[in-house]
């Protein structure tokens, strides 16, 4: 037998080269218990971690336990996941579940571009922007100084429209004069 692990960990040839029409019938057949397994391409270790994901949303993150949670609540419930930090618990609650006063401390776009517009801690000295990005890492004393010019500007229960401001200048390539 060959090809990548299933997701139950055992090595079946791959259905990848499939059409994809037959893939998902290959897989929804063996999802029944009728048929042969098929890979989906994923290592074990891969295959593992998303099936303790699909369990741990079964279980821990419930659709109905997250909506009712406070915005601290719903990200600690995220960050008690297998493999889930700061950043991604904060994308999955301003990104997926919509929620609107999000500040993402840990992403280097939205630190860079606050640091950049608002001269928070900005070091001129440094001549590109990953020095300048080294310069204004992810720590207690720069979310601080992020708090502090959120409250200055009055952007509670907003902060979530701010990253995503972030994000399209950067993507736009933009500077705000």
């Amino acid at each position: 037998r060959t090809g990548y692990p299933h997701l139950c960990g055992e090595t079946f040839p791959c259905g990848k080269n499939d059409d994809h029409g037959r893939f998902l019938e290959k897989a929804r057949s063996h999802a029944k218990g009728l048929g042969v397994p098929v890979s989906a391409g994923y290592s074990k270790a891969k295959a593992d971690f998303i099936i303790s994901m699909v369990e741990d949303f079964k279980s821990k993150v419930t659709a109905e336990k997250i909506s009712k949670a406070s915005d601290q609540e719903a990200a600690k419930m995220i960050l008690g996941l297998r493999g889930i930090g700061d950043w991604c618990a904060g994308g999955v609650l301003m990104h997926c579940l919509k929620r609107g006063n999000i500040m993402l401390y840990g992403d280097l776009t939205v630190r860079n571009y606050l640091n950049d517009l608002y001269d928070i801690n900005h070091n001129d000295a440094k001549e590109t922007v990953v020095q300048s990005a080294a310069d204004f890492p992810d720590n207690a004393e720069n979310r601080n100084l992020i708090d502090a010019l959120v409250t200055r500007n009055g952007w509670e229960p907003y902060r979530s429209v701010v990253c995503l401001l972030m994000y399209h200048l950067e993507e736009e390539d933009l500077v705000l004069l």
